[in-house]
């Protein structure tokens, strides 16, 4: 099968003041591929995401979009290539749900222009797949936490890049969005070729939904693969200090304790 490679991470070192959060960290992405990572609380998932995303900048190794250095690019080019949702995010003024889902179509158009037919079209069509259009005259500000996490999920998917990186998309779903997210970010990758990384807290959500899994701790990858090889009973019990058992089905696998 002849895949797009649009990320590569190479041997990645960061630390903060003098203490390393990642000790040459890296991995291959490639096109129409979920990805999750997973791994204790510190172990430097977050960090990792923000470096993927231009977000914090490299310190040591490299990452490159669709074979150029990220510190090649200005933000506004990275954001033609990748969308980032972070774990928490906080708006200050007045803006409609509608409006923040159209501020993923600034990085292709220039000062001043205004939205064109295509760029609403997409702004209408993420409203649309995460539920958001009742909602689409609400400002932003009096939304729940939950409601505010599905107007960024929009907003990158209006951004339309070839790869998606969340932090924690689904912390503060309740169950019922947290399906439909994502259930909605499998699709984007089988349908739209989407590159999506997120990281997971749910193992289970993990387990079921997620082609390709890293699994992360103190700042390296343990283990890489496909859900069952690296969520199996000893890995878990080996890097969570916890005795699991996979339970599976003809439909699903869960992880019990």
């Amino acid at each position: 099968m002849n895949l797009t490679l649009p990320l590569v991470v190479k041997d990645i070192h960061f630390s903060y003041d003098k203490k390393e959060v990642l000790k040459g960290i890296g991995g291959s992405f490639f096109e129409g591929t979920f990805y999750s990572i997973v791994g204790p609380n510190g172990s430097g998932k977050t960090t990792w995401l923000k470096l993927i995303a231009g977000i914090n900048p490299l310190q040591s190794g490299s990452v490159e979009l669709f074979g150029t250095s990220i510190a090649e690019l200005s933000n506004k080019d990275v954001a033609k290539y990748l969308s980032f949702v972070p774990q928490m995010f906080n708006i200050q003024y007045a803006f409609t749900v509608e409006e923040v889902v159209a501020m993923g179509r600034y990085p292709y158009m220039s000062r001043f222009a205004m939205l064109s037919e295509e760029d609403n079209g997409l702004v209408q069509m993420a409203l649309e797949e995460t539920n958001l259009m009742p909602l689409k005259d609400r400002y932003v500000n009096e939304l729940s936490g939950g409601e505010l996490q599905r107007v960024i999920i929009a907003r990158a998917i209006a951004q339309d890049t070839d790869i998606i990186v969340l932090d924690e998309p689904i912390s503060h779903l309740d169950i019922h969005y947290q399906y439909s997210i994502v259930t909605l970010l499998k699709r984007l990758c089988r349908e739209r070729k989407k590159t999506v990384i997120t990281v997971l807290h749910d193992l289970n959500v993990t387990m079921n939904h997620c082609d390709h899994i890293f699994l992360i701790k103190d700042g390296k990858v343990m283990i890489e693969g496909e859900p069952l090889k690296v969520l199996s009973e000893e890995v878990v019990q080996k890097v969570y200090g916890l005795q699991v058992k996979i339970v599976e089905t003809d439909e699903e696998k869960w992880i019990t304790w």
